[in-house]
């Protein structure tokens, strides 16, 4: 008569389950005791408390953010010492100093302020700095023509190219868009303005290539097409420009730009102290709240979880040995 057998399946634990068998057979073997009451009474670890909620915390991007906030900081600081030395000096007439001391201090915004301050005296922490320009002589491209192709080269340390196909009787915005396609490849980006012209855009570390290396190649309808005709990209005015033509000399209208600056520089600072102010409640946040009493308690918690998981782990090695020894037509009946 074959031996049959009654197991549970949906636990590792055993169950006191009886063993039906033939007379004379051997008794059954003493089980343990069922590893669910363990399971039940034994704490969930790790505890919730011992788990930070950001684990973390001083991670590279908050250390980015805040050398970012600081350079920021630092340099609009000395922008605005700088500039109201200058307002003094230049109304006393002996300001020539002063000007090449502010000169110098723009020429090296860049680095001063590691790329975190623009032209206009914006910052710019979460993007790069950018200069707005025109194209003379792309207005043409703009205007419903029979179509051209054109290829566009970016010269400087290394050599870029990019073609763009304008369709026959394209639209401004048609033309626009495809103008996107190909000079997006070369990091530069075009919008119609208010007056429907085609204001440029390109982040200010390829300025210096941009203004100097970019040319064109047509098919000799808008452009040559036996050579690259070298464009002449301007610069929009900004706050820097002004700054640096203000001189030693006070001249009419020179308070002005400067008191604009000034006024620009206060709400950037303002705009930063707001930002520090949100990063330093965020470092809080991420501070353990725990009084010393509090860690004391959470230490004995964990080293009483440490000290019965030896215990549990014996019994469920116990459990799965027992489980290992069943014989193969032990296994064949159940499976029938």
């Amino acid at each position: 008569m074959a031996m049959q057998v009654a197991l549970k399946t949906n636990s590792l634990a055993t169950t006191p389950t009886p063993v039906r068998t033939t007379p004379g057979a051997a008794s059954p073997v003493a089980r343990a005791e069922p590893l669910d009451k363990t399971r039940r009474t034994a704490p969930v670890f790790p505890e919730a408390a011992l788990l930070s909620r950001r684990p973390l915390r001083y991670n590279v991007q908050l250390n980015q953010q805040l050398t970012a906030v600081q350079k920021a900081e630092d340099y609009l600081s000395e922008a605005e010492n700088q500039l109201l030395v200058l307002r003094h000096q230049a109304m006393r007439g002996n300001g020539d100093e002063q000007a090449a001391t502010v000169n110098s201090l723009l020429q090296q915004r860049s680095r001063l302020s590691g790329g975190t301050v623009d032209r206009n005296f914006n910052v710019t922490l979460q993007q790069k700095s950018k200069v707005n320009f025109t194209l003379p002589g792309m207005e043409k491209v703009l205007e419903q023509t029979p179509g051209e192709t054109l290829v566009f080269a970016l010269g400087g340390s290394k050599r870029e190219l990019a073609a763009v196909a304008i369709p026959a009787e394209a639209t401004p915005r048609q033309a626009l868009v495809h103008l996107n396609v190909g000079l997006g490849r070369l990091g530069i980006h075009a919008a119609l303005g208010g007056d429907g012209s085609a204001v440029f855009q390109v982040d200010e570390a390829r300025w210096a290539r941009v203004s100097q290396h970019l040319s064109v190649r047509g098919e000799g309808q808008q452009f040559p097409a036996d050579a690259f005709t070298l464009l002449a990209p301007q610069a929009e005015a900004s706050r820097e420009d002004e700054i640096s033509q203000i001189g030693g000399r006070w001249e009419r209208g020179a308070g002005g730009k400067l008191q604009q600056t000034l006024e620009q520089i206060t709400r950037e600072r303002g705009k930063l102290h707001q930002h520090q102010e949100r990063v330093s409640s965020r470092i809080q946040d991420m501070a353990t709240a725990y009084s010393p009493r509090e860690a004391l308690e959470t230490s004995r918690a964990l080293s009483s979880a440490l000290a019965k998981s030896g215990n549990q782990y014996g019994l469920l090695s116990k459990a799965l040995a027992a489980q290992g020894n069943i014989s193969l037509s032990t296994v064949k009946n159940l499976l029938g």
